[in-house]
């Protein structure tokens, strides 16, 4: 265990230089807040530096110690200074990023982004889809990264229990996915599209859902099995993405 003092010292740099992209550069993901953390500690994944109070060291010593990793110990006051905001969770932690999946290595099941923006948005469809055991994630270079900071804080850390896939030419992969037996659902209210309640999923298939403001972009659409949607008030027109997400992959899994 190391104790920091000092907001210069140079083995808490990471901690100080927060921000996504320079994180990325060097092939790391920052956990933040307890129960994030702690999904990090009882993973498999390889913890690089676990910055954090006595308190929480004391209360996950045993787990912390079989990571072997590099602790860094300081207060709270401490802590606060150097992130340079008020912090309530006490404990952090630098992560080695997961490679990225090939698509052979993917579930029965599979979540498709395409085109989603908004952190906040990808971590809890994330969240989503590990609750309901969906572990397989694509996402196209037009969605944000799910290894973004707020994402894999309101993913409440379920990102180190998926499998997640990049994919630059969505089209291509979804062909590639029909050729191998997979049923790809795009998920849009429109004229003609099959009516979620009663619809049994095949045995593989993916569910993709588009972003906020757009939904699914008409190739990705045009080049999909079947196009299904969630039977809403006509007033409403559209559900947010998060919310429809965790009601069509609950289904999926019926």
């Amino acid at each position: 265990m190391i104790n920091i003092t000092d907001i210069e010292d140079e083995r808490i740099i990471e901690f100080k230089s927060l921000r996504d992209n320079l994180l990325n550069k060097r092939g790391i993901i920052l956990a933040e807040s307890e129960k994030v953390v702690l999904k990090l500690l009882n993973s498999d994944k390889k913890i690089f530096k676990l910055f954090t109070t006595n308190e929480h060291f004391e209360k996950y010593q045993d787990l912390i110690v079989k990571k072997q990793c590099e602790v860094l110990i300081s207060s709270k006051e401490v802590m606060e200074q150097i992130v340079g905001f008020k912090l309530h969770h006490g404990i952090m932690a630098t992560v080695e990023r997961p490679k990225y999946e090939s698509l052979s290595n993917l579930d029965n099941k599979i979540l498709i982004l395409n085109g989603l923006t908004s952190p906040e948005n990808v971590g809890t469809m994330i969240r989503n889809a590990a609750a309901f055991n969906v572990n397989s994630i694509i996402f196209d270079y037009k969605t944000c990264s799910p290894y973004l900071r707020r994402c894999v804080r309101v993913s409440m850390g379920n990102i180190f229990n998926v499998k997640v896939h990049l994919t630059q030419n969505l089209v291509d992969t979804i062909n590639t996915l029909k050729e191998n037996g997979y049923t790809v659902y795009s998920t849009a209210n429109e004229d003609g599209a099959i009516d979620l309640p009663g619809h049994k999923f095949e045995e593989k298939s993916c569910i993709i859902i588009g972003s906020e403001g757009h939904g699914i972009e008409q190739r990705v659409k045009e080049n999909s099995s079947s196009i299904i949607r969630i039977p809403i008030n006509d007033t409403v027109a559209h559900l947010n993405a998060a919310c429809s997400s965790s009601i069509f992959l609950y289904n999926l899994v019926q």
